[in-house]
């Protein structure tokens, strides 16, 4: 599929009229991403942004030691890289894929001078950068003041959210997932088998079968297992 294509396909734009979804598809260059391909580093001048249309991304922060801190999986239909567009001229984080991915590009001057024409589209901008304000503060409140079977307990309920069964699929890898709570992959397992032991949940591969909503939501809370 060429630009428009894939814009006029994505919920992102939907409240956008033809002139506008064209206007968008002039300046997006549609690029393919294999699984590894890093799009930015930590530093590199912020030169555009980008709308992820299939596949899976993964912003993340690491210390000079090779540490590395998951900020936010980027799934299907939504912007990244919109903050260093209006905020700085440097990228504030690293982007990788974690699969196959195809993403719309947008150099930084053409998208500025976009939505200056077509003041409608800023609106979805905004919004993207308020849900990921959000997503952030929650974030760092949970890694400043929560434990680890807290942040655990947080995701799976967040998963389950809005779903009517009781069993959820983990999408990411058990590395990527301690990344994004902040731990490693041994804390992670063993929380995971607390769980288990607890009857709270059961685990087969990726998915997780929750047995104990209200247990659940208690350690995400903060009590103890």
């Amino acid at each position: 599929m060429n630009a428009l294509d894939h814009i006029k396909t994505c919920p992102l734009f939907g409240g956008l009229n033809n002139e506008e979804m064209k206007a968008i598809a002039d300046v997006a260059t549609v690029r393919d991403a294999y699984k590894g391909h890093i799009f930015f580093m930590d530093g590199d001048p912020a030169v555009g942004l980008y709308v992820l249309f299939e596949g899976k991304v993964r912003i993340y922060k690491s210390n000079p030691e090779g540490k590395e801190y998951t900020i936010h999986i980027i799934n299907p239909n939504r912007f990244f890289a919109e903050a260093a567009i209006f905020e700085g001229d440097h990228y504030p984080a690293n982007c990788i894929a974690l699969e196959d991915s195809i993403v719309g590009y947008f150099p930084k001057d053409d998208f500025i001078d976009l939505i200056s024409r077509h003041p409608r589209i800023s609106l979805k901008i905004i919004a993207s950068l308020s849900r990921f304000l959000r997503e952030y503060n929650i974030m760092v409140e949970e890694l400043a003041l929560k434990e680890v079977s807290a942040r655990l307990a947080r995701y799976i309920l967040v998963k389950a959210k809005g779903h009517t069964l009781k069993t959820i699929i983990i999408d990411i890898s058990k590395t990527e997932l301690a990344k994004k709570l902040g731990t490693i992959s041994e804390t992670l397992s063993r929380n995971l088998k607390k769980f288990k032991d607890s009857g709270i949940i059961s685990v087969n591969n990726q998915e997780i079968t929750i047995h104990d909503f209200d247990y659940l939501e208690k350690i995400a809370a903060g009590e103890k297992i």
